[in-house]
């Protein structure tokens, strides 16, 4: 029989997370567990599995935590989009790497025969390299979730706006930029 509910540790270990991200989480209202046990500790169900699944999906598309938390609260909200937006992301990461292999396979051609290399060529490798190694973010992909994250209803904004005292000031004013882009 599948499980239902998972201690905070389990969801943690099974998840390849903290249990002090759980407890950030749930502090700051992202992920709340929806049971905990007569002693007062968090127990997680498939719901709640489901939700940190698109949490960490939008943590990887590189959305902070008050636009996750943002995005899912939107009535709107769609995970079929994060979904969407991850497979884009891997299939251009894919194109990146085989882009890399195909230059690399061609120093290795050219070192093989002791050619001379151009400058050129070199620092083509090493911007694929840059770009393989950083969770480099195709920018129309940045802007499909900026349109959505735009689009969002007043009430959404305003609730957000209200949150601002909770953040520091950097986070603030990143914050505010997002919201009024």
């Amino acid at each position: 029989m599948p499980k239902t509910s998972w201690k905070i540790g389990e969801l943690a270990s099974q998840c390849g997370i903290t249990v002090r991200t759980l407890h950030h989480y749930h502090q700051i209202g992202l992920l709340v567990p929806s049971e905990f046990t007569e002693a007062g500790h968090r127990l997680y169900t498939k719901a709640d599995a489901s939700k940190l699944q698109q949490i960490l999906s939008l943590k990887q598309l590189g959305l902070s935590l008050e636009e996750i938390y943002n995005f899912i609260e939107n009535h709107n909200y769609n995970p079929m989009l994060v979904v969407q937006a991850q497979l884009e992301i891997i299939n251009e990461q894919i194109k990146l790497k085989e882009k890399l292999r195909y230059e690399l396979e061609q120093l290795q051609t050219l070192l093989s025969f002791d050619q001379n290399i151009s400058a050129d060529q070199l620092l083509k490798i090493m911007e694929l390299i840059r770009m393989n190694e950083s969770n480099y973010l195709v920018p129309e992909l940045v802007e499909k979730m900026r349109a959505f994250l735009n689009s969002l209803t007043e009430e959404k904004n305003l609730k957000l706006k209200k949150m601002l005292p909770l953040v520091d000031e950097t986070q603030k004013q990143a914050l505010q930029k997002m919201i009024l882009k």
